[in-house]
């Protein structure tokens, strides 16, 4: 299969794509250039099937609020939600680191194993086949090696991407936690107020009505005891109206404070939520680059390994005993029988006819 023909019809078809088997299909043959781009395509596309998610959606900035305002629930859940997501990208970053190491220790071992492959005394198409079959392990050793290579690159991807999320939320969670403390010190400065003003106001009520009776009572009451009570009436007055321009101003203060404190965490809850966002869906895209890579090892050792099978195929055995033959035979010629010689010092019976006048024993020197 050669380069995709990039039409509208094409895109179409590239953006229906939905699962795993769907993705291997259209990847079939295709060009690294190819797969990336059509990797593009799927992901453009799933982004914009997730912006036409209906807005009514629960956000983190109308889900994670206290009714106490001295509580930080929300604030600790979504700081919790925020460390969470980083164990987990530190984890899949020390995935990355170790599946790097193994791929590299593989490659290293691979190579290892070929170089200790010295074996030269064969001849013909064995030796042909057994000489590929170690340059494609070679080429399979290369192949991981690249492989630990990309996946170092993905480990150092999640390493900054997890440093600038770390960023990004400390800044966030210490300007609301400073906000947060100064909402809690003028609610506390407010409530200590709020009760000398209410006592104030009670002193201040008890003094009005004890020169009321005073007054309704004129004929019995001392006329010095009268102008007393009206004199720290008098004081009781003024000191109300100060505490209670001291609680306005607190209450004015709380309630800049509270304004501030929630915009603030307000700020931050849509902030995390982009954070949170962000992070699922750059993991997501990491580990599909890692299955990537898993498929395109297989991919690559499958051709090397199609390579060794074509090459091995061909081998003559017939061929390659001639081949030997040729090179090294010694000769055609057997050695000679093997005559018996007896040994001549040995005592040997003559039988002879009768009648002859000859030794029946014959001693041979």
């Amino acid at each position: 299969m050669g380069p995709i023909q990039w039409t509208s019809r094409t895109r179409r078809q590239v953006m229906g794509i939905r699962n795993w088997d769907q993705y291997q299909m259209a990847v079939v043959g295709a060009t690294t250039r190819d797969q990336n781009q059509i990797m593009r395509v799927i992901r453009r596309s799933s982004k914009g099937r997730a912006k036409r998610i209906d807005m009514s959606t629960a956000r983190y900035s109308n889900s994670f609020w206290d009714s106490d305002i001295n509580g930080s629930r929300g604030y600790d859940e979504l700081k919790a939600r925020i460390r969470e997501g980083k164990k987990l990208s530190n984890e899949i970053e020390n995935y990355f680191r170790q599946r790097a190491k193994i791929e590299r220790d593989y490659a290293k071992d691979l190579q290892k194993l070929v170089d200790n492959c010295k074996h030269k005394n064969e001849l013909g198409s064995l030796e042909k086949a057994w000489r590929d079959v170690k340059t494609d392990t070679a080429r399979i050793a290369q192949t991981h090696d690249t492989a630990g290579a990309d996946f170092d690159k993905l480990a150092q991807e999640m390493s900054s991407f997890t440093d600038e999320q770390k960023r990004q939320s400390k800044a966030a969670e210490d300007a609301v936690q400073k906000l947060h403390s100064n909402l809690k010190s003028s609610y506390s400065k407010f409530t200590s107020q709020e009760k000398t003003f209410h006592q104030k106001g009670e002193t201040h009520d008890e003094l009005l009505n004890s020169i009321k009776f005073m007054e309704n009572t004129r004929n019995t009451v001392v006329p010095k005891e009268l102008e007393k009570a009206r004199v720290k009436e008098s004081k009781a007055k003024d000191d109300l109206e100060k505490n209670e321009n001291s609680y306005k101003n607190l209450h004015e203060e709380v309630t800049k404070s509270k304004a501030a404190y929630e915009s603030e965490m307000t700020k931050m809850c849509e902030l995390f939520q982009t954070l949170d966002e962000k992070r699922i869906d750059h993991t997501r895209d990491n580990l599909w680059k890692c299955t990537n890579l898993e498929s395109r090892i297989c991919v690559e050792q499958d051709e090397y390994a199609e390579k060794m099978r074509q090459n091995i195929e061909p081998c003559d055995i017939d061929g390659d005993i001639q081949l030997y033959i040729k090179y090294h035979k010694t000769g055609s010629e057997k050695p000679p029988n093997v005559a018996y010689k007896p040994c001549r010092g040995r005592a040997l019976k003559v039988q002879v006819d009768k009648g002859d006048h000859l030794y029946s024993e014959v001693t041979l020197h």
